[in-house]
């Protein structure tokens, strides 16, 4: 005979899709008409983005473009100049269930870019690039209770899960226009760049509120016979409702935000008459809620009346899921290798964030690449890129895994500190979820064993000395006695030891056990 178990579960995040694919970029170009032609490279950059991901049916696909910027000094006047081309992409993976709903996260890291000149007008480039997709998904993760009473036994333990109570994922537009007035006019851009961070988020039924910002840098040409280069930084607000079903105002928010594309364009003010920047950008937001359920597990059974024959799985889930948010000030020194006379721009063109867990606590690596063009002692315009590394400890305990490490330059600023070196100061923001992690054995099934036949009583009294510190349900499994019973029959309510479990004798002492 088997009992009848029932059968519960609480939702946990699945990942259905975690991979990475190498995707290249070979191009050949040659320089439109507008622009002039090249004396030497400064530096060739492959900036890949991804436009769209849907899923439809068992398939992922991502579809992209992959920008290539060079920066040139042009043979005429010796001026900063770039040139972009974008070479589309696209990439599909095949999932292993047919979701409705999901997280999609999607993302690109540059490995490598070589630019040849093939003569002033013509350029020979070879790169590749990672392709990171995954795939997050709400699945049951279940366990067993029993209610039937009867003359099965049951100990429990009651524990604390963090369950997915929503997931969502919505992409939306932000339009910003910049007015020019008082700022040096833009001639040509040589450079553009964007980041988006998150800075608020609060969940309210069924919706999150996120609340963000923006920042778009320029690096541009005010002079074309010159060679004048300004720079100009725009923060932008972001805003946006987001319906997540499930989500509730004690739901941790574990999100991302991500830069799919942008553009910008320079216009005249009809009424000012003054230029106007403006910015259209597609950002896509992702979210995962959870919340805490307290659960009971089946960690123990016995029959009163039968031999039983109990099946336990490992049970494992997150617990006490918190998203946390820090702010590390770092420093660095940067070695150009030569005599330096000033820093044209200097920004972190991409930041790399690992984690590890060390001693119950998170430890944060982070790779940050630096590009720096300057001017030399002999006045000629260099370019660099040098890779930093930083490490951070962030005070908080208690830690089993992190996950969700995003990581972003919040401001930064630059001196020279020698004929060689220039110094960086910095302040990286940091978001991330850690989590604790509970492991029990837990009840899967349990049948009484009918061959047996059942457990022999003869209805006597059976005396029995129990130590300090021993369980009621232990003693009571003994014997084959009803744990209540136990307590009952010895008035043990005031004879527990609170400190120690609440079923836990305080003292030793005799007990009568009824067969």
């Amino acid at each position: 005979m088997e009992y009848n178990l029932l059968k519960k579960s609480v939702a946990a995040p699945h990942i259905l899709l975690d991979t990475v694919c190498e995707q290249p970029v070979d191009v050949d170009l040659t320089l439109p008409d507008y622009c002039p032609d090249i004396e030497r490279i400064l530096r060739c950059m492959l900036i890949p983005k991804v436009y769209l991901s849907n899923i439809s049916g068992d398939r992922l696909s991502v579809e992209g473009g992959a920008c290539v910027r060079v920066i040139y000094l042009d043979s005429v006047k010796g001026c900063v100049r770039s040139f972009e081309y974008t070479a589309p992409f696209s990439a599909s993976f095949e999932l292993k269930d047919s979701p409705e709903h999901a997280a999609v996260f999607s993302d690109t890291k540059p490995e490598y870019m070589n630019c040849r000149a093939l003569s002033p007008r013509k350029l020979s480039l070879h790169g590749a690039f990672s392709l990171y997709a995954k795939v997050i998904v709400k699945s049951p993760l279940g366990y067993t209770a029993y209610e039937d009473g009867g003359d099965l036994m049951t100990d429990t333990a009651a524990v604390s899960a963090s369950e997915l109570c929503g997931l969502c994922r919505d992409v939306f537009s932000v339009r910003e226009e910049f007015p020019m007035s008082g700022r040096p006019e833009v001639a040509a851009f040589i450079t553009h760049r964007m980041t988006v961070r998150i800075t608020e988020l609060k969940a309210i039924r069924d919706k999150i509120m996120l609340t963000g910002e923006g920042q778009l840098d320029l690096l541009y040409l005010s002079d074309l016979d010159s060679g004048t280069v300004e720079t100009m930084s725009c923060a932008f607000p972001i805003s946006k409702i987001v319906d997540c079903e499930g989500a509730g105002e004690e739901s941790v928010i574990d999100a991302r935000l991500d830069l799919m594309t942008y553009d910008i364009s320079l216009s005249d003010d009809a009424l000012g008459g003054s230029a106007v920047l403006s910015m259209d950008a597609k950002l896509c937001f992702n979210a995962l809620c959870r919340c805490e359920k307290e659960i009971s597990l089946i960690t123990d059974c016995y029959s009163t009346d039968h031999k039983t024959e109990a099946r336990y799985e490992p049970f494992s889930c997150a617990c006490h899921t918190r998203c946390l948010r820090f702010t590390d000030n770092v420093k660095a020194a940067v070695s150009l290798g030569e005599g330096v006379r000033r820093v044209i721009d200097l920004h972190a063109e991409r930041m790399i964030v690992s984690a590890a867990i060390s001693g119950g606590a998170p430890l944060l690596s982070s790779k940050m690449n630096l590009s720096v063009l300057y001017e030399n002692a002999e006045g000629e315009i260099r370019s660099v890129d040098r890779d930093v590394d930083f490490s951070y400890n962030p005070s908080v305990d208690h830690v089993d895994s992190v996950e969700g490490v995003n990581a972003c330059v919040e401001s930064m600023s630059w001196r020279i500190a020698d004929e060689k070196t220039v110094e960086i100061r910095g302040e990286i923001g940091y978001r991330m979820t850690v989590s604790e992690r509970i492991s029990r054995s837990a009840l899967t099934s349990v049948t009484a064993d009918d061959e047996a036949g059942e457990i022999q009583k003869d209805g006597a009294l059976i005396l029995c000395y129990a130590d300090r510190g021993e369980r009621i349900w232990d003693i009571a499994k003994r014997y084959a006695a009803r744990p209540d019973d136990v307590m009952s029959e010895n008035n043990l309510d005031n004879r527990l030891d609170g400190h120690l479990n609440k079923d836990t004798l305080g003292e030793a002492c005799m007990l009568i056990i009824s067969q």
